[in-house]
């Protein structure tokens, strides 16, 4: 056969290749242009022309987790290290290379690991315990209240089901043997009783949104409850991270060789994995004024991006998106930023992606913030993790206080510039920002300041 017209042929071929390259190139630089534009325009719904003033604050906090109940064991055990770790003995975890998880410790009458209620009793006890924090700051407020819940769990116990029950008044049951716990002996539906644990809190009596994008969950969830306040829905929204040990967490982990015996080591040489935890951990967040002074710190903007890359390693394009994107809907500059509780889990490459977005976005300043991973206190708290991070930098701006990250025994020397929270800052932290990166590539970053 002859081959005599083949070069033709295929530099028409290669011809025709170009110039569809060419054009894939030029509409992908479009793209990236728009989403950059996107990224640094204002808020164009219920916030556009709104005062900063007016950004939701936070009014309540409530939270268990390894280092026990309240906001005061959460400080303790992200300065000390001492949490509840133990031996999983609710189902069979022989074949998987580590035996370990983090617990919420027991207390009387809680439903244990391993039963059905466990995950409606955090949340619950989380709940009321954010809205009676709330109460105590603001005073009892009869406001449209909605709920958004970030978790992983899709399974025997879904939470929004349940607490929309409990907002109806009704006592839920997913199948004929079980019966969440109610803290207490109350009835869940009495709302607006005084009886109910921790005291008179009222329950969510507006929308219920499930959040489940991984481990980026709870984070998330933050974000939809800022959009519900900024479009009006309601005034005061409810969030809630929260998830268990659980049997198919645990070994779709380990099927993806993700967990790490010796736990959660951010940052350092030895990082290998992560160790999962339970946790509870619930926010308030109100419409704000420009003359509210009795919250926390106020939520001003987030930002979000999912560059589906793999399944267990973030990108570092996908993380620095969400950090821009959470800087421009904050209207807060790069140079404004000093303190990042980072996701930082501990993972070989999940880490170096992180850090090197914060370098992306914040460049020369970057060994100047506090970048702090609470991981290797608490665990990888999974979708709870962005809300109980969350709670940690908002306390951080309250206290002025940076608590260092553990475990930097064997910091790996290429991040010895930085600041890991190792070191004083110059001054205490006015504007935080919490990262979460979730499976699949799902990247939120949250901004919060003090005023």
């Amino acid at each position: 056969m002859s081959t005599a017209g083949a070069p033709a042929t295929g530099g028409r071929a290669t011809n025709a290749q170009t110039a569809q390259a060419q054009a894939t190139n030029a509409q992908t630089a479009q793209t990236q242009a728009a989403h950059a534009q996107a990224a640094q325009a204002p808020y164009e719904g219920a916030r556009a022309g709104e005062d900063l003033g007016r950004a939701p604050v936070v009014t309540g906090l409530g939270v268990l987790s390894p280092g026990g109940t309240g906001t005061e064991a959460l400080w303790r055990v992200c300065r000390s290290g001492d949490g509840e770790f133990r031996e999983v003995t609710h189902f069979d975890v022989s074949r998987t290379g580590t035996r370990i998880a983090g617990f919420v410790p027991e207390e009387p009458g809680a439903p244990l690991p391993g039963e059905a209620a466990r995950l409606p009793y955090l949340l619950h006890r989380a709940v009321t315990s954010a809205l009676a924090d709330a109460r105590d700051r603001t005073g009892v407020r009869n406001v449209p209240t909605a709920l958004v819940l970030g978790t992983t769990d899709s399974g025997g116990c879904p939470g929004t089901e349940v607490w929309r029950a409990w907002a109806e008044g009704n006592s839920p049951r997913l199948d004929a043997g079980w019966e969440p716990y109610a803290p207490g002996g109350a009835s869940p539906g009495d709302r607006d009783g005084d009886s109910d644990d921790p005291g008179g809190a009222p329950f969510p009596d507006g929308p219920v949104v499930q959040v489940g994008n991984a481990s980026a969950a709870g984070a998330t969830a933050l974000g939809v409850a800022t959009d519900l306040l900024r479009d009006g829905v309601v005034e005061r929204v409810v969030v809630c991270g929260v998830d268990t040990v659980t049997e198919t967490a645990f070994h779709g982990l380990a099927s993806l060789r993700t967990l790490n015996p010796r736990g959660c080591r951010p940052f350092s040489t030895r990082r290998a994995g992560i160790r999962i935890s339970e946790c509870g951990a619930a926010m308030v967040l109100e419409r704000g004024t420009a003359e509210t002074t009795s919250g926390y710190a106020r939520l001003r903007g987030w930002g979000s991006s999912n560059e589906a890359s793999q399944a267990a390693r973030p990108d570092y394009e996908g993380v620095a998106k969400a950090v821009q994107r959470a800087l421009a809907d904050a209207r807060t500059g790069a140079d404004r930023l000093d303190y990042v509780n980072a996701h930082a889990a501990g993972t070989r490459h999940g880490d170096i992606a992180e850090l090197r977005a914060l370098d992306e976005v914040l460049g020369d300043r970057l060994p100047k913030v506090p970048v702090v991973s609470t991981k290797a206190a608490l665990g990888h708290c999974q979708g709870a993790a962005g809300t109980v991070e969350a709670i940690m930098t908002v306390l951080t701006l309250a206290r002025g206080e940076v608590l260092p990250t553990l475990g930097l025994e064997d910091r790996d020397p290429r991040w010895d510039h930085l600041n890991l929270g190792d070191r004083a800052p110059e001054a205490p932290p006015s504007v935080g920002m919490t990262i979460s990166c979730g499976l699949g590539g799902s990247n939120v970053a949250v901004v919060f300041s003090r005023d």
